[in-house]
């Protein structure tokens, strides 16, 4: 009698090591804070995207600025609003409200970035502030480069918002 491994041995075991490869290694090196940020950018884009698609100017209406689309940052989370109506999720039409913080462990800090409140108008442009309470959405364009600052106790990653084209980098 051979003390060897048969060949359905072999192949057993090296199915059992496929599927914890492929299991294991998208967990190796993963960065909650990248992912964050990747996914908030993602959502200032789509914001951005919004505005571009749904052009709110109306020259008879004095308080068209106040229908823009934005994204709202409070205590970490997020949603993204126009006049009242949440963006909803492409995917599963649910409502864009996400906790952040929570979601991913990390702490927002802002940095040229008004009271934490983006909207874009219709070319793309980004404006700072809330336009609820503005004379003219022009007066509130962005005059400097917003940075958003994602961390965590060990990692860090920033957002950046450029003034006038809109352009978001993520680093």
């Amino acid at each position: 009698m051979k003390k060897a491994f048969s060949m359905i041995e072999l192949i057993i075991v090296i199915v059992v090591i496929g599927i914890l490869a492929v299991v294991m290694i998208p967990r190796i090196g993963s960065n909650r804070v990248y992912e964050a940020a990747t996914q908030l950018a993602s959502h200032i884009r789509y914001t951005q995207h919004l505005a571009m698609v749904d052009d709110k100017f109306e020259s008879t209406d004095l308080n068209w600025s106040k229908k823009l689309w934005q994204i709202r940052f409070n205590n970490g989370s997020y949603s993204i609003v126009s006049d009242g109506a949440y963006a909803k999720n492409p995917m599963n039409r649910d409502n864009l409200d996400i906790n952040i913080s929570q979601d991913y462990g990390v702490t927002l800090t802002f940095s040229n970035c008004g009271d934490n409140v983006i909207s874009f108008d219709h070319v793309g442009r980004p404006l700072i502030d809330d336009l609820s309470t503005a004379g003219s959405a022009y007066a509130n364009l962005m005059t400097s480069d917003c940075l958003i600052k994602l961390s965590d106790d060990s990692e860090e990653a920033e957002i950046t918002i450029m003034k006038e084209s809109g352009y978001i980098s993520l680093k």
